[in-house]
């Protein structure tokens, strides 16, 4: 796919559903291959670094604007460091010039205040490390930036702020 997977245009994408022109135009054919599971749908772009999650309205729109509950909506891109998950690394700028691979110390310098933050410990159901993670707000979304075991960002994603359901 010869889709540039820049961050501005990942934003503008967020919240609108996979029905939208501007979202089947980025797209192209790709769209016709969301892997769909119960409420979720996924398109992944290995080698640009990207996977983009797709969530039904309830999950992503608030409910006075849902006209079909089962059609998916964009609901975050994933931007992997090279070789994180078998992808290999986003090429696109991230904001205030952070990079997959910045330490905790320069994400926290370079994108100031966070408004939520977590992870880090063992997991008791999964045997395994949490990683830790941060929560920036870009706009209206939400950028969620996970750091490595060595406390380095191996993934970014972009997404859509909460929905408080009913």
């Amino acid at each position: 796919m010869s889709t540039h997977f820049s961050f501005d245009q990942l934003v503008s994408l967020l919240g609108r559903s996979e029905n939208d022109p501007v979202v089947r135009n980025f797209f192209g054919h790709e769209i016709s291959n969301i892997h769909r599971d119960e409420y979720y749908g996924s398109l992944e772009f290995k080698p640009e670094g990207v996977d983009v999650v797709f969530e039904e309205a309830p999950w992503v729109v608030p409910s006075e604007k849902i006209t079909d509950p089962k059609v998916l909506y964009v609901a975050a891109f994933h931007l992997h460091r090279e070789g994180h998950e078998g992808f290999a690394g986003y090429s696109g700028q991230l904001p205030n010039g952070v990079a997959l691979g910045d330490s905790e110390t320069e994400l926290l310098r370079r994108m100031g205040e966070h408004i939520r933050r977590g992870g880090g410990g063992t997991s008791s159901v999964l045997k395994r490390p949490i990683p830790r993670w941060f929560w920036f707000a870009v706009g209206e979304a939400i950028l969620h930036v996970q750091l490595d075991p060595k406390g380095l960002i191996d993934m970014a994603t972009l997404q859509t702020p909460e929905i408080k359901l009913g």
